[in-house]
Parts: structure tokens; sequence; C-alpha cells
């Protein structure tokens, strides 16, 4: 039996529905669509209704704070014909931020043309016929008009095959930072603070947003953007790189946060990593399918304490 409760893509999907109809800009043509959504899925009326009451919870209180004192009250009604249609679109985006905070991957979801979830690879055709592989919890913009060739990794992982005889440079921009195709594949992953950039075949230049002058990544070579400047070149086992792609997470000598960020995306919810834990050192294969698993097998590694909240997070410490 299906479950009645809504995946947390539709709760996404459903707080977008919810700021554009609130927001003021909302016609016939999008009605139609929410209906046609509404009507998809039980689930979809579901995690809309209910993102309806919430907004309704958030209203009534704003309402009566501004409201609270003599001064508000003669300032609201001096006001309120000339700026009453500022409520709905503020009320909005109230809801809209509220959402941001319990979900900080929403702006970037709604950003993005692409978003992956917890599919181990997700193969996309690009444009101009280059092929992405798209790591789990991923989310890009794509570029291809007027002979561009950009992709925006906004999160996540991605390894590309790029195909050549088609005008313009394929460009990958994180952050600012760009990693330029010269001729070949190449994987680019995305951390919180840092992006590695590691070359399987072919070349790339590679330059921060606070570069001057590219730096060439050849093959079997890699090196890491952080602060909008490229890093130190150094060798590298493309295999272990690229292990993420066959279902398992390879490590030598890796960071603990490191490996538990990219456990992460392939979990239901957060996982964090308290105290100096976090910069342990921690090798070894760790299988994407059973997160449980593997950081049951990092914590005995390391001698920590794993500790689940069910259905919000899950604590390693």
């Amino acid at each position: 039996m299906t479950s009645d409760e809504p995946t947390e893509e539709q709760r996404d999907q459903a707080a977008l529905w919810l700021a554009k109809r609130t927001g003021g800009s909302f016609g016939a043509s999008d009605a139609r669509k929410l209906d046609d959504w509404l009507n998809a899925d039980r689930r979809h009326r579901r995690a809309f209704d209910d993102l309806r009451v919430l907004y309704a919870q958030l209203e009534l209180p704003a309402q009566r704070l501004a409201a609270r004192t003599m001064f508000r009250r003669k300032l609201a009604l001096g006001l309120r014909p000339r700026l009453g249609w500022l409520i709905p679109p503020a009320a909005a985006i109230a809801v809209f931020l509220g959402f941001c905070w319990l979900n900080p991957s929403l702006v970037e979801n709604w950003q993005a043309d692409i978003v992956t979830h917890q599919e181990i690879v997700s193969d996309i055709t690009l444009p101009d016929g280059s092929l992405a592989r798209l790591g789990a919890d991923t989310a890009v913009g794509l570029d291809f008009r007027d002979g561009r060739r950009r992709v925006r990794l906004l999160r996540g992982e991605a390894y590309f095959e790029v195909r050549h005889g088609v005008p313009g440079t394929f460009t990958v921009i994180t952050r600012g930072d760009e990693v330029r195709d010269i001729g070949t594949k190449f994987n680019v992953d995305m951390g919180i603070a840092e992006t590695d950039v590691v070359v399987s075949e072919g070349a790339v230049a590679v330059i921060g947003s606070n570069d001057s002058v590219p730096v060439i990544l050849r093959e079997g070579n890699e090196t890491t953007l952080a602060g909008g400047r490229v890093g130190k070149i150094a060798p590298t086992d493309t295999s272990l790189a690229l292990s993420w792609m066959s279902g398992r997470l390879v490590v030598q000598g890796a960071r603990v946060a490191d490996v538990v960020r990219a456990l992460e995306r392939h979990s239901p919810r957060p996982i964090v990593v308290r105290g100096r834990l976090a910069d342990r050192r921690i090798s070894g294969t760790f299988p994407l399918t059973d997160v449980d698993a593997s950081l049951e097998t990092i914590a005995q590694a390391v001698n920590a304490t794993l500790t689940r909240v069910p259905s919000l997070l899950t604590v390693l410490y």
C-alpha cells in the first residue's frame, strides 16, 4: 500500500506552487497547471494543504504584531491604500523563506534545470550531445544558448564526457570558478567550501574567480578550488575518485566530514558530525546503497558514537 505521506520532493514542489499563487502573479494557465498537479497524486494535495495551514498560521501572528501599538495602527491605516498590495507578496516571501530555512536546497532546486535525488547515478544527455553523469542530490543549471556550452553546478557531483566538434568551449561553473574543457572526461565534486576536480582523460583549464590565469589539469591529476583560487595539482587514482559511479565510496586518508558529506547525499535525513571527529582521517570502502551500515562502520573505525533521531537526523560524535 502506498503511503499517504508526501515525499520531500513533493513538499518542495508544493511550497513553490504556494509561493507563486500567493505572490500576485498567478494566471489562469498557472491555475490549470496547479489543478493538474494536485489531481495527479493525492499526496500532492496533502502537501499543498499542509502548507496552506502553515501559511495561515504565519499570516495571523504577523497581522496581530502589526496592530500591537497605536503608532503601528495609525501607520498601517495611513499606508494601507498605497502599500496594501505588498501584503500578499510579503506573506509569500515569508513562507518561502521559512521553507528555505527548513530545506536549504530549495533555492538551488528552483534555480536548477536538473535535480537528482538519491539515485546512485543519473545519466543526462546535454543539449550539445555531451554526457553528464550526475550523483545523488545534485542540482545543475544549463546555458546552451547562442553558442554557449555552460553547466552551472549548484550542488553535488558530476562526471562529464564532453562531445567535441561542437562550437563553443564546454565550461562547468561552481561558485564563480570555472573548469573549461580542452578535450576530456572529468569529475567535479562541489563540497561545502571546496570543489574537487579530477581529470580521467585529456585535460581541462581550471581558473578560480580570484585567479588571473588558468591552470592546466591533465589526465590522472586532481586539484581543489577554494576561496576562488586553484590549489596544488597532485596525482590521483582516478578509479578511487570515480568509484561513486559504481555504488561505492572508496577513500584513502579522507576526512570523516568529507566522507559523511558524500554519504549524506544518499540519505533521506541530514547527518551531522560534531567536534574534532570531523577532521579525523579514515580509509575504506563504503556502500552508497546502505548509508546506515556505512555510518556504523565509520563509527567503529574512529571509536565514535552514532545517534539517530527518527525521521529527523543522524549524529556522529
